[in-house]
C-alpha cells in the first residue's frame, strides 16, 4: 500500500500513560491532505522495538515523506525539531529497559538536519526547537535521517494537550511540498 506521507506517534512511556501522539497518528491514518494520502502508525516506546517498527511501517506503506510526532510535556507549543543528535541517554523505556549499546550510529555525524521545510511551517501555533532530547524521539529521528532515503523526514514535538487542528495543518503543509522534494 503506497502512500505519500507516513505520520507516526508513540505509545505510552513512563510519566505519559496516555500519549496524545498515538491519537494524532491514528486520526491522520487514511486522511487525504493537499491531495496526498496519509498513513498513521504508532511506535512502541521501547528502545528495542521503536526503530524496527518504524522500518516495518516504512516498508509497508512506502511513503515519500515521514513526520514523526513525540510528546514533550514541558513544552507549551508544537515545535518542529531542526536537528537530530547522534546520542541517547540510558533512560528506561516503557518496559523498564535501557538503550542497546548500538543505539547511536558509530560512523554517523554528531548532528543531522531535518528534511522538513521548517521555516515554512512556523506560524502562531508552530515554533522550532534545536533539541529533540536524548530519548526515543531523538533516536528514531536521527536513524530516519541517517538511514532512510526519503526527501521529507522530520520530527515534531507536541505539548501534552496538543492542538489537533494545528498538527493537521502542519502535516497538510508538509504533504503539499512532496512534489518539489528531492533526496
Amino acid at each position: 500500500m503506497r502512500v505519500d506521507l507516513l505520520v507516526t506517534g508513540f505509545g505510552p512511556f513512563p510519566g505519559v500513560e496516555d500519549n496524545p501522539t498515538a491519537r494524532l497518528a491514528r486520526a491522520l491514518d487514511g486522511a487525504v491532505l493537499a491531495g496526498r494520502r496519509v498513513a498513521g502508525r504508532v511506535l512502541p516506546t521501547t528502545w528495542a522495538e521503536a526503530w524496527p517498527t518504524l522500518l516495518a511501517a516504512v516498508a509497508e506503506v512506502e511513503p515519500r515523506g515521514l513526520i514523526m510526532l513525540g510528546v514533550a510535556t514541558q513544552r507549551a507549543q508544537i515545535q518542529v525539531e531542526r536537528v537530530a543528535r547522534n546520542r541517547c541517554a540510558p533512560r528506561a523505556d516503557h518496559l523498564g529497559c535501557g538503550p542497546a549499546t548500538d543505539a547511536v550510529v558509530p560512523s554517523g555525524p554528531p548532528t543531522l538536519p531535518t528534511r522538513l521545510p521548517w521555516a515554512d511551517l512556523i506560524d502562531a501555533d508552530v515554533g522550532v526547537s534545536d533539541d529533540a532530547g536524548d530519548y526515543l524521539c531523538n533516536l528514531v529521528f536521527y536513524r530516519a535521517l541517517h538511514d532512510l532515503a526519503l526527501p521529507r523526514v522530520g520530527f515534531v514535538h507536541v505539548p501534552a494537550a496538543p492542538d489537533a487542528a494545528a498538527v493537521r495543518r502542519l502535516v497538510k503543509a508538509v504533504a503539499a511540498t512532496l512534489d518539489g522534494a528531492a533526496c
